[in-house]
């Protein structure tokens, strides 16, 4: 059997991007686009006890300070936003980079529900997704657009400039029916790092029965995963840095082992391979490492070595 192709190979901006001096950062920028990396990603988090960057900021200051690389949101938490906001921020975030912008949305922490006036809509935040993507969709393309959905409803809005190329819209989630609302309201689909391995391969591969039953062809979806990552032999010192990243950023520290990628490179390499076998277009590298140390393994020994994994 052939391998499956390279995917394209995305790299998470520091989570220390939150309090780092713009000038270190615009160094950073410089110095990861001449390596092989494809896109700079970055996740959103409305709240948390791990500092993190504001993805809209950043990804403004990123795109000043890069040509080449995509740069992308995953995910953008849409009930912090709501329509109106989402697309005016994004239509002009798109033109800054150039067209390089790629918009995965989700609903975040349901916790987080009352605080933004959506405490009905706890328990159905598929819903919020389907009106958030349908919005947002109708206000990038129309003028005087009413909307009479139940949680943001307006009339005879417009939102100008509109993009001239909006930018994809891939939908995250881990079930059949965010598989449903990716390939109607979206142009891809993204896994979140905290999922396992196992049960993303179940979800790819019920992708194409998916995609058939919706009358979407699959050579214009995307499928995204995000990876956590941690290069380090040491199994013990490997589980213990786990441990503590999904403590801090998650408050569950035992979740964290079956959906990180760890070990050596080789091992590494390896599963990432599995991934790629699996369909997956981009992957998201998510190094729970920030270290300068653990950053030349990544992108100096890893790299290299996943593309020798998927075209060997």
């Amino acid at each position: 059997m052939p391998a499956a192709p390279r995917p394209r190979i995305g790299l998470n901006l520091p989570l220390s991007f939150a309090g780092a001096a713009p000038a270190a950062i615009a160094a950073w920028f410089g110095d990861v686009e001449s390596t092989s990396v494809d896109a700079l990603w970055t996740l959103d988090q409305l709240a948390g006890r791990m500092p993190t960057p504001e993805p809209i900021a950043l990804l403004g200051f990123a795109a000043a300070h890069t040509t080449r690389v995509r740069l992308g949101i995953a995910v953008l938490v849409a009930p912090g936003r709501g329509p109106i906001a989402a697309a005016k921020q994004l239509a002009s975030l798109g033109h800054l980079t150039g067209g390089r912008l790629v918009v995965g949305v989700g609903s975040g922490d349901r916790r987080l529900f009352p605080a933004l006036r959506l405490g009905d809509w706890e328990d159905r935040p598929g819903a919020v997704l389907d009106e958030f993507l349908t919005a947002v969709h109708r206000l990038w393309t129309g003028t005087g657009v009413t909307h009479d959905g139940p949680i943001w409803p307006f009339a005879d809005v417009t939102v100008t400039p509109r993009p001239v190329a909006p930018p994809p819209l891939w939908v995250g989630g881990g079930s059949v029916p965010a598989l449903r609302r990716a390939l109607r309201l979206g142009s891809g689909w993204v896994a979140a790092g905290r999922q396992p391995t196992a049960r993303f391969a179940e979800l790819a591969v019920r992708l194409d029965e998916v995609a058939e039953q919706e009358g979407r062809a699959r050579d214009s979806f995307s499928v995204a995963k995000r990876v956590y990552l941690l290069v380090e032999p040491d199994r013990a010192r490997a589980h213990r840095t786990i441990d503590a990243w999904f403590g801090d950023f998650y408050g569950t520290p035992d979740h964290g082992r079956e959906a990180t990628v760890h070990g050596d490179v080789a091992t590494c390499a390896e599963q990432l391979a599995e991934l790629a076998g699996l369909g997956v277009t981009d992957l998201i590298l998510h190094p729970l490492d920030e270290s300068p140390r653990h950053q030349a393994a990544v992108l100096g020994e890893l790299l290299p070595a996943i593309t020798t994994a998927s075209t060997g």
